[in-house]
């Protein structure tokens, strides 16, 4: 019976040592997700985006679904699908229904040093979206290549991401719609709550900034401010972010607005 209470108290213990020593990372990128060796990081998202093009306000509701796995401890594999609805305000017709391209993405370790009151990692990551399904665009590929790093101090998560993408590459054109460089970062500081069972509150600040450069017409930057928070457990995490967009009118074409993102991973 004794045996049996340790046994009882290690388990307790191991699960709010697991509690505290899980971070809270940037909520709108997906290169931030790095699940250890033969573990998986399911994360579903609902995307509600505002734009406006040619005077009309463009509604977007978008559902991607992120699957990451990790292969080796230097090495992530994530897969993206999803379902988006473009509608307008002033109809509330939808436009467009289609399912998302599917998106492979790998991610490297680079740099990796720990010590007993930091954490600091680098890595790097590329993939690209296929036109596999029968509503794509044909010989149309979005590649992208980036780099990532983390700093990690106690309770405070720094997550840094710049990527470099080809928008809609058509591979027999040889051209991209436009290419874009991104910027992001996120800081969050985990809050203990004791009281719930030691669940772990995280505020998170996302930084961001686009520079769009298309392929016909003028460069362009815009970003996002967004403030958001995470309710990480053991095994769930539920997330949520507001993108108030900056600079919004800087491209000619569309009109960013403000964006919302509520989520929830899964940890296996």
């Amino acid at each position: 019976m004794k045996n049996k209470i340790n046994f009882l108290f290690l388990l307790i213990g191991l699960s709010i040592f697991n509690i505290t020593e899980s971070h809270a990372e940037g909520i709108s990128v997906d290169a931030g997700l790095t699940p250890a060796q033969d573990r998986i990081i399911i994360r579903w998202q609902y995307r509600h985006i505002i734009n406006e093009m040619g005077g009309n306000q463009l509604v977007m509701h978008m559902m991607p679904v992120v699957i990451a796995y990790g292969l080796s401890p230097n090495i992530t594999l994530i897969m993206r699908n999803g379902y988006s609805v473009i509608g307008t305000n002033e109809t509330i017709k939808p436009m467009q229904n289609r399912w998302m391209d599917p998106f492979l993405m790998g991610k490297m370790k680079l740099f990796r040093y720990n010590s007993r009151n930091y954490v600091i990692g680098l890595a790097a990551h590329a993939g690209s979206s296929f036109p596999l399904l029968k509503n794509s665009f044909s010989d149309t590929y979005s590649p992208i290549v980036g780099i990532s790093a983390s700093y990690r101090l106690k309770y405070w998560s720094f997550d840094y991401t710049s990527s470099y993408e080809w928008v809609n590459y058509n591979s027999k054109e040889k051209q991209s719609e436009s290419r874009q460089f991104q910027m992001n970062l996120a800081i969050s500081r985990n809050l203990i709550l004791r009281k719930l069972n030691n669940l772990v509150l995280a505020p998170v600040q996302e930084f961001s900034i686009i520079r769009n450069n298309p392929g016909t017409g003028d460069v362009g930057f815009f970003g996002f401010l967004s403030p958001g928070f995470q309710l990480i457990s053991p095994h769930i995490k539920l997330e949520a972010l507001y993108q108030f967009a900056i600079n919004p009118s800087s491209i000619s074409s569309i009109k960013y607005g403000n964006r919302f993102i509520l989520g929830m991973r899964f940890m296996f």
